[in-house]
């Protein structure tokens, strides 16, 4: 299905400015090259830095440049970014600099590059990937230290040079990159996206310089790097947004449209893969657990279990990798279970349960992202004070000493909790209409059997937030 221009949205690249931008030769290369300068100083700040003797980690985190930047304010703010635009990120992402790079590098030496197969191209490895670096944050508290970042930012580099180096098409962003499958979850009704304007003037084209394997080797104007056919493009969940096919489209058809949420025109795919369900069901066990985090008593009551637990085994040394089992494991299994219960209500057969899940994984994916962009903001607001001190003191073991000791004190959140408890609460009902909608637009004529689980899902999202400034 192709989409007229005239509904689609405001094409971009009649501002001139932003036109001149995305053809330029050097656009997004120079972008990421800055991006990849940023990557590589903070993983050499971070190199063999632990918190000092005294100081909770946490604190730590916040002082030194390395987590502040990558935990505190990065990773909040692309949250926001995939949700509201979609993945705008990879734009200007250096590990896919690196994979470039490497691959053209592998292509030059003569290797003989692989394809990536169906079953990594489904994001069962990115599923994989993404639970053990929750398993990490949650056991080792990667987001916590800084030599465990700088290890994670340089084992990312390498792991998109290796795999830029053996494969070919863009296969590190395709099939091994942590985020893919949140950023193509999050993104899907991102309000930027990349559309043909006229449909009659891609059936007439000839050259179709936006298509044709022999371009893709370029460094400008290149064939769509991904393997997606840019005149029919009707997702958000692929596209990188890297500007090659228009660029390429020597007909000047290819636009950069911004639209509205969730636009209508864009295909809904009427129930998920398992890579992306699994996926979707571990990131709202993780964000159940970020939300409870900002309100004590909510997260005693989410880690009770995992806690007796520990406390009965005695297992305090591991307790952290039990609680991460817990939120990307267990929680979810239990969760889903009563969601999918309430999906399918008038069933008591187990494999309908299951099977609803995939029906579900997409709509709920909304909500998941309402709540984590809620999260997220909380977190921002917290941790951006602590930014001047960073900036004087990158290591932060001067500020994290004297913050712990109260010579300094700690900097006040950017915006009191109780706006930030609305605004959440805000997020989240925004996240149950648009939700229910998705789900309208997918399953047309069984979306109201399903109603159930997306409202109790944000009624546990909305409480838990509303929490935050009312009640802990």
């Amino acid at each position: 299905m192709t989409n007229s221009s005239s509904f689609q949205g405001f094409n971009l690249l009649k501002i001139r400015p932003i036109r001149a931008l995305i053809q330029w030769p050097l656009y997004p290369y120079i972008f990421q090259i800055i991006a990849f300068m940023v990557f590589v100083s903070l993983a050499v700040t971070g190199w063999g830095h632990y918190p000092p003797v005294g100081v909770v980690d946490k604190l730590y985190a916040k002082s030194n440049i390395v987590n502040l930047v990558i935990w505190g304010l990065w990773w909040p703010m692309m949250v926001w970014v995939a949700v509201l635009f979609g993945r705008v990120w990879c734009t200007v992402c250096p590990l896919e600099l690196v994979a470039n790079g490497s691959e053209r590098l592998g292509r030059r030496l003569g290797v003989g590059q692989l394809i990536l197969g169906k079953w990594l191209r489904s994001g069962v490895l990115i599923a994989v990937i993404y639970a053990i670096i929750q398993l990490c944050v949650a056991g080792a508290h990667l987001h916590r230290v800084p030599a465990y970042t700088s290890l994670f930012l340089c084992s990312l580099l390498g792991m998109a040079g290796l795999v830029g180096f053996f494969f070919k098409d863009r296969a590190f962003c395709r099939g091994f990159c942590p985020v893919g499958l949140l950023l193509g979850t999050y993104g899907r009704g991102g309000m930027l996206a990349v559309r043909a304007g006229s449909n009659q003037v891609c059936n007439a084209c000839t050259g179709k310089d936006c298509i044709m394997a022999c371009n893709r080797t370029r460094l400008y104007g290149r064939s769509c790097p991904s393997l997606l056919n840019p005149p029919k493009l009707n997702s958000n969940r692929d596209c990188l947004v890297c500007g090659q096919c228009i660029k390429s489209c020597k007909p000047d058809n290819m636009q950069l449209i911004l639209r509205r949420p969730f636009h209508p025109a864009d295909i809904r795919e009427p129930f998920a893969s398992w890579p992306v369900t699994i996926f979707v069901m571990m990131v709202s066990g993780f964000v159940t657990g970020e939300l409870c985090s900002e309100w004590k008593t909510a997260q005693s009551i989410f880690l009770w279990i995992p806690e007796r637990f520990i406390e009965h085994f005695s297992l305090s040394t591991v307790g952290g990798w039990i609680e991460g089992v817990w939120a990307i494991g267990v929680y979810p299994l239990l969760l889903w279970f009563v969601l999918g219960i309430l999906a399918a209500f008038n069933s008591d057969n187990a494999f309908v349960v299951i099977r609803s899940w995939r029906f579900l994984a997409l709509p709920l994916a909304v909500i998941v992202s309402a709540g984590h962009m809620a999260k997220g903001m909380a977190k921002f607001v917290s941790w951006v004070g602590f930014l001047p001190y960073a900036c004087i003191d990158p290591f932060g073991i001067t500020t994290a000493s004297a913050m712990s000791s109260k010579i300094i004190r700690q900097p006040a959140s950017l915006i009191p909790m109780t706006i930030t408890a609305i605004v959440g609460m805000l997020l989240v009902i925004t996240g149950v209409y648009f939700s229910v909608r998705e789900a309208k637009l997918a399953n047309p004529e069984t979306y109201h059997q399903r109603l159930a689980p997306k409202i109790a899902l944000a009624i546990l999202f909305a409480f838990i937030v509303f929490g935050w400034g009312y009640i802990g």
